[in-house]
């Protein structure tokens, strides 16, 4: 394409009175170029338009947008465009359009009122010894928009209980809590990233709503939403791991404290091109919301399958939950003292943590109705229920058998199936004329209707207990 200079060069040579074609045999044109350019003269054009080619792609952008806000990758895009539109298109060319479209938007600066917004972020800064061993050490940052003003520290994971004690340790740094906190789609602050309607993490919102505090995820793939939580994370890694001397975490996690305190809040900050310390101390500090009069709890939280014993495992003991729950999933929290167990939202069990291994804790109201165990006392108000008879032989049992009395009592208590307290009742006392202290008897006495003959007369026989094996005995007894 001809530049400028050629159309100036054609309209002096038209100026002078040269014909088209004496034109172009002097320039070695094409005569029908030459024509071209005299007549976009005469329509007052000094220079040549610039000419934009169609691009395959030009008709498809808007749906390579809609799929670069579904999150999908360059290659993934190209292949729905092959397999949903039938293109038969590079990825290079895929990519460019991308990059085009990047380019295109235009990001209007964000400002945040004194107390209003703060931003939060991990950053990767290496591996370092600690203890002698290697550890992958994080840093957590949250920026107050408005000032600037920093907190850091330093984290070998990133689990919720971790990321929730980085906001209590910087909420009290700051002496008050922001009203809005912005994080990028982390995992444990935002389960399910989404554009429009982020889920915060449960523990994460409940935690934020103790503060008084809203929690505010950015769109996916948007570093600019926090950009200065985003900035101050370079700036640790640039300025101070880069400046760092030590020799292992432990001098890391000093250094890191005595730079956030003396240079990073104390510097000139390169975009607002003030002291982040002096506008935090004269805007921002009171604009804080109050810190509550009581630290937030983090608490352990986890989930577990029940064992077909109606028990959980945790941290090397068992614990006790409704029968009912066997083969379910259920949740734990725990403060490291006391464990609480939930069913969705409803606490199903509560319990002491045990400080020894592999013990079983549980309570009796979580057993079966079937295999609950029953005190004396219960045993004893039932068998007087029965009758006098039963009660006294209840008694007896305690005396004469007192390794299993209560298998027993159970047994007896179980002829109530079958019959009536007065058949049992009776049968306790032929039992006990006869010294018979067994279940067995009783249910002998009971089946044989043996309690309706007349034994009062009738010498008592001697017999101490159902584990005596004198068949003799079991004829006297229904003579």
């Amino acid at each position: 394409m001809y530049k400028v200079a050629m159309y100036n060069t054609i309209k002096t040579l038209l100026s002078h009175g040269k014909s088209i074609r004496e034109i172009a045999s002097e320039l070695g044109m094409c005569r029908k170029t030459v024509s071209r350019i005299q007549k976009a003269l005469e329509r007052g054009l000094e220079e040549p338009l610039p000419q934009v080619r169609p691009k395959l792609l030009d008709d498809y952008l808007d749906d390579i947008q809609v799929y670069k806000e579904m999150g999908l990758s360059a290659i993934l895009i190209h292949q729905r465009l092959h397999e949903q539109h039938g293109l038969d298109i590079s990825y290079p060319s895929v990519a460019r359009s991308i990059e085009r479209l990047k380019k295109q938007e235009v990001f209007v600066p964000l400002h945040s009122d004194p107390g209003e917004e703060a931003q939060v972020d991990f950053g990767y800064m290496g591996t370092f010894r600690r203890n002698g061993r290697p550890v992958k050490v994080w840093v957590f940052s949250m920026v107050l928009s408005h000032s600037r003003y920093s907190f850091y520290k330093l984290v070998t994971s990133q689990r919720v209980d971790e990321f929730l004690d980085c906001h209590i340790k910087a909420f009290e740094y700051f002496g008050g809590v922001p009203r809005t906190v912005k994080l990028d789609n982390l995992k444990s602050g935002v389960t399910i990233p989404d554009l429009y309607e982020p889920e915060l993490q449960r523990r994460y919102s409940e935690f934020l709503s103790y503060y008084s505090c809203a929690g505010i995820a950015c769109r996916p793939r948007r570093p600019q939403d926090k950009g200065k939580v985003e900035s101050s994370i370079k700036y640790v890694k640039n300025n101070f791991l880069k400046g760092f001397d030590g020799n292992g975490y432990e001098d890391l996690l000093c250094g890191l404290k005595v730079w956030n305190e003396e240079t990073c809040n104390k510097r000139v900050h390169g975009t607002t091109r003030r002291i982040p310390l002096a506008v935090f101390e004269q805007y921002e500090k009171h604009a804080l919301l109050a810190l509550p009069p009581v630290r937030y709890e983090i608490l352990e939280v986890g989930s577990r399958k029940v064992t077909r014993l109606a028990h959980v495992s945790y941290r090397h003991n068992y614990y006790s939950v409704p029968a009912a729950y066997a083969g379910r999933t259920v949740r734990l929290e725990s403060n490291g003292t006391c464990l609480k167990i939930f069913d969705g939202s409803t606490r199903i069990a509560l319990h002491q943590v045990s400080g020894q291994m592999g013990m079983y804790v549980s309570l009796e109201e979580h057993r079966p109705d079937y295999k609950k165990n029953i005190s004396r006392e219960e045993y004893k108000r039932l068998m007087g229920s029965i009758g006098p008879s039963a009660l006294l032989f209840f008694e007896h049992l305690l005396a004469e058998v007192p390794t299993h009395w209560s298998p027993m009592t159970r047994g007896i208590l179980k002829l109530k199936k079958r019959f009536t307290d007065v058949q049992i009742d009776l049968s306790c006392k032929r039992a006990l004329h006869y010294r018979a202290f067994s279940y067995q008897q009783v249910k002998r006495i009971c089946e044989n209707e043996l309690y309706k003959q007349n034994y009062e007369e009738m010498s008592p026989m001697v017999y101490s207990s159902e584990y005596e094996h004198e068949l003799g005995l079991y004829d006297r007894l229904t003579n």
